[in-house]
């Protein structure tokens, strides 16, 4: 029987790991058999996030006019969701004995994008159900101009922050990772002003619904300077 001690030599000579000497850390996607659970466990992940979840519960709602459905789903997708995800990864970590754990590494920087592309088409699709939503007859013109001013500056917002991000370097990967998604705020928004006007849009209200959703990104945005600030003195201290 093999004892606690001797447990991550007999690990190591099961999986074969890469020589301690010249690569002491690893990673499950260094290991062939641990590749495919780690990979699978993402893409799990990646699909049932808590994002994904409430925008798929949102389109089930809409379609389905229930309240049910929605909430069955949410609960279905982001429980047994996280739960197969991390089933998966736990065991793809499991090839590796712990004190040769690589769990600092950054995933690929495909692995983000594909990520964010789920997310984007989860996204793109609740957008265009809430912009053909608003163009029925029953709702009003004000509400439509007044959700627009809001969705416009709301767009100029997500665009100008990924376009800050990709001038920094600390912050490139993320902004790399949110173009899928800033494309598609980027493109329903041109579709919402199509599909809700005629050359009618009420100026006022668009005006008022822009500078609420400024109002709104300035306190936002001061929220997270001021985080920033107490993480960083926390760090120094």
């Amino acid at each position: 029987m093999t004892t606690l001690e001797e447990a991550p030599t007999a690990m190591e000579e099961l999986v074969d790991l890469p020589d301690p000497e010249t690569q002491p850390l690893v990673h499950p996607l260094d290991l062939p058999a641990a590749r495919t659970d780690f990979r699978n466990g993402w893409l799990v992940g990646a699909a049932t996030s808590l994002p994904v979840a409430a925008l798929v519960a949102g389109i089930i709602a809409y379609l389905t006019r229930s309240v049910v459905a929605p909430i069955v789903v949410f609960l279905a997708l982001s429980i047994f969701g996280a739960l197969a995800s991390r089933f998966a990864i736990n065991r793809a970590w499991d090839h590796i004995p712990r004190k040769r754990q690589d769990r600092e590494r950054p995933l690929p920087r495909s692995w983000d994008l594909g990520a964010a592309a789920i997310l984007a088409l989860a996204l793109g699709v609740a957008l265009l159900l809430v912009v053909y939503r608003l163009d029925d007859a029953d709702v009003p013109l004000d509400v439509r101009s007044f959700t627009f001013g809001m969705s416009a500056v709301a767009a100029l917002l997500v665009v100008a922050d990924a376009l800050v991000g990709l001038v920094r370097p600390a912050g490139r990967d993320r902004a790399l990772a949110s173009l899928p998604g800033v494309l598609v705020v980027a493109v329903a928004t041109v579709l919402a002003y199509g599909a809700w006007f005629d050359g009618n849009a009420e100026g006022s209200l668009v005006f008022w619904g822009a500078v609420s959703m400024a109002a709104a990104g300035l306190l936002v945005g001061a929220g997270k300077l001021r985080e920033r600030r107490v993480s960083a003195r926390a760090a120094q201290q």
